[in-house]
C-alpha cells in the first residue's frame, strides 16, 4: 500500500506508470499506554510517522512531488531542507533517476546530511539560513531562479512552493479518519513552516471530519501559533531561536494559510519550551516505546498544555502527530541518553 490509493482525491492525476512509491504511508496510529491515562486522556492517540521509507512524513510529500517530476519529463530537483525533506526527496529521487541539489540550513543535524548523501543528493549548507528571515528570504528567491531552468523542478515542502506535493501529506489527514471511523476532536500538529498543519487540515475537511486542529511550535520559532492564539489574521516572521531541528523556519511560508485553517476548524495555536519538548521525547521513548526526534515530540508538549489550562476536555478523542525517527537527530538522542 501507498499514498497513491488516494489518487481520486488530487488533480492532476499522475499516470500509473511515472507514480514514485517506496511504500509511503499506511503508518500506525498508536494509543497512549502511559501518558494519555495518568493525565486523564483516555482516548489520547500518536500518528507515527517515523517508519515511512525516509524516517518522516516527508515521504508522502516527495512521493507526489516526483512523480510529477517524472511525468513532466524533468531531470533536476532543487530543493531545501533543515533534513527531513531532503531525505524523502533524495530517496525518491533516487528511485526516479533524477538529480538532487539540497541547499540546507545552517543547523541541520549531521545525520540527516549524511542520510541525503546517502541517496546520492548534492547537498550545500547556508549560513544564517533557517534562522535569520532575510537570509531565508534570499535563499528562497535564489532557489526559485535554478527552479526555473529548463527540466528544474522547485520542490519545498510547503504549498507556496510546491502544492502539488503537498497534497500528498493530507493522506495523513485521510488515514486518521478511516482509522478512527471519523470520531476525532482534535489534532495537535508541530509546525515550522506550518505546511504539515495546513494538508492535515485539508484533508480533514475534504473527509468531511470537523476535528479542531492546533498548531504547535516553538518559542524560538513563533511565526504562527501566538498570532492563531491572539486573533491575528496574519503569521509573522521571526529570528528564529529554536534548536528543534526541522521547526527552524523563520519565515512565513503557509503560515497565513494556516491560521485561517485552523480557526476555521475551531483550533488555536500553542507555544512551547525546546527543554519541554527534549523532556517529552525521553518520556516518549521511555513509557510509550515511541522513538522520534525532539520535533515529533512537539505536538504533544502543546496537548497537555492545552490540557492544563482547560482548554482540552480529558473525554476528547485526540491525535498528536510523531513526524520522524529519533535516528534522524542523534545528537539529541545522546542528550536524552545521558539525561535519562
Amino acid at each position: 500500500m501507498s499514498v497513491w490509493r488516494w489518487q481520486q482525491e488530487w488533480e492532476p492525476l499522475v499516470a500509473e506508470g511515472c507514480q514514485v512509491s517506496l511504500g509511503e504511508g499506511e503508518t500506525p496510529l498508536v494509543k497512549s499506554r502511559v501518558i494519555g491515562p495518568e493525565v486523564g486522556l483516555e482516548q489520547l492517540y500518536f500518528k507515527c510517522e517515523g517508519v515511512n521509507p525516509s524516517g518522516s512524513y516527508k515521504d508522502r510529500f516527495a512521493a507526489l512531488a516526483i512523480s510529477h517530476m517524472r511525468q513532466r519529463g524533468e531531470h533536476t530537483c532543487i530543493a531545501t531542507s533543515s533534513g527531513n525533506t531532503g531525505a524523502a526527496l533524495a530517496a525518491y529521487c533516487a528511485a526516479a533517476g533524477i538529480r538532487c541539489w539540497i541547499a540546507v540550513v545552517e543547523t541541520a543535524p549531521e545525520g540527516k546530511l549524511l542520510q541525503m548523501r546517502a541517496y546520492g543528493a548534492e547537498i550545500e549548507r547556508v549560513p544564517g539560513f533557517g534562522l535569520d528571515a532575510e537570509v531565508t528570504r534570499r535563499t528562497f528567491e535564489g532557489l526559485r531562479a535554478r527552479g526555473a531552468e529548463p527540466g528544474h523542478a522547485l520542490q519545498i515542502s510547503a504549498y507556496a512552493y510546491s502544492p502539488l506535493g503537498m497534497m500528498g501529506v493530507e493522506s495523513l489527514g485521510f488515514e486518521l479518519v478511516e482509522q478512527l471511523n471519523g470520531e476525532l476532536d482534535a489534532v495537535y500538529s508541530p509546525a515550522g513552516g506550518g505546511g504539515l498543519t495546513l494538508a492535515v487540515a485539508l484533508g480533514l475537511k475534504k473527509k468531511g471530519c470537523k476535528a479542531a486542529v492546533h498548531c504547535v511550535q516553538p518559542a524560538g520559532n513563533d511565526t504562527i501559533a501566538s498570532p492563531l492564539r491572539e486573533g491575528a489574521e496574519r503569521a509573522r516572521a521571526v529570528v528564529g531561536g529554536t534548536q528543534i531541528s526541522g521547526l527552524q523556519v523563520a519565515s512565513v511560508i503557509d503560515g497565513d494559510a494556516v491560521i485561517q485553517a485552523c480557526r476555521a476548524s475551531g483550533g488555536t495555536g500553542q507555544v512551547v519550551e525546546d527543554e519541554a519538548v527534549w523532556a517529552m521525547q525521553r518520556r516518549l521513548a521511555m513509557e510509550e516505546g515511541i522513538f522520534c526526534e525532539p520535533a515529533g515530540a512537539v505536538a504533544l508538549v502543546g496537548a497537555l498544555k492545552a490540557l492544563r489550562a482547560g482548554e482540552l476536555s480529558k473525554t476528547a478523542r485526540v491525535v498528536c502527530l510523531v513526524t520522524g525517527t529519533g535516528f534522524k537527530d542523534m545528537a539529541a538522542v545522546e542528550r536524552m541518553v545521558q539525561v535519562g
